[in-house]
């Protein structure tokens, strides 16, 4: 990047009022000083200023005491918007990215702007759980990949499934195969897979994130700290990352072994 771009985009963004005057340009047109003054609240010496540096830059144009973006100011603020939106999602990605291992699987980034990130509350750790279970709740075909689980969510799918109103396939880690195929989980997986609308297979390694794909539409990309706790749920519709996430769980698919209601 030249640094006379590099200038650029400092003057513009270390002022707040420069930002806000041309944003005004651009939603509502054409204004005198006066007016503009009005709308963003500010002293008459800031709004002359930055309407001087604006048309020193060719951003403005002044016609009879009246400002109107030029074409060059028209891109500046609409890039200035875009590139506002891009930090905004990178930020809210940012406690999922962390825990995520972008090393290893080539998620494409871009393709989760639109995405919701759910984190721990401070009253609740186990927010992004709950909101993976709120998921289970209203789907009607579901493909999972469990780096681990828990009871609560198990009863729920338990329900969901012996009711008819849910079909499942999961591959989980080999430890999550140790924990339910005994204590409490023995006998609810063993309801479900009788019914023939679960069907569970054992992972050739431990998953290092969670996948949840429902509905053939929805993505769920969880993430733990290296204790095992919660630390992002990542929910999204693109269709980029949809196809990854087939991809991604096919790959688990491949090679592992179905547990029959016998291992329950």
């Amino acid at each position: 990047m030249e640094q006379a771009t590099i200038d650029s985009i400092s003057f513009l963004t270390r002022s707040e009022t420069r930002v806000r005057l041309l944003e005004r340009l651009r939603e509502e047109g054409p204004a005198t000083q006066r007016e503009l003054r009005d709308d963003l609240d500010t002293s008459r010496s800031t709004v002359a200023r930055a309407l001087t540096a604006f048309q020193d830059r060719g951003w403005v144009r002044n016609t009879e005491d009246t400002y109107r973006l030029s074409p060059v100011g028209q891109q500046v603020i609409e890039a200035t918007r875009r590139f506002a939106e891009t930090v905004e999602a990178a930020e809210s990605l940012a406690p999922f990215l962390r825990w995520f291992p972008t090393e290893q699987f080539d998620l494409d980034t871009a393709a989760l702007s639109a995405a919701t990130v759910v984190t721990p509350s401070e009253g609740d750790p186990y927010t992004p759980a709950r909101t993976q279970t709120e998921l289970l709740r209203e789907a009607k075909r579901f493909r999972g990949l469990f780096p681990s689980i828990d009871l609560e969510g198990s009863k729920l799918v338990h329900d969901q499934i012996t009711s008819g109103v849910l079909e499942a396939e999961i591959v989980v880690s080999p430890s999550v195969e140790e924990t339910i195929t005994a204590g409490e989980f023995a006998p609810l997986f063993r309801e479900k897979l009788e019914t023939g609308r679960l069907t569970v297979l054992e992972a050739n390694d431990e998953p290092p994130f969670y996948l949840g794909i429902a509905d053939g539409e929805i993505v769920q990309i969880g993430v733990e700290d290296d204790e095992g706790f919660p630390r992002a749920l990542l929910e999204v519709t693109d269709e980029r990352v949809r196809e990854w996430a087939e991809s991604a769980y096919e790959e688990y698919l491949e090679g592992a072994t179905p547990l029959t209601v016998e291992a329950f």
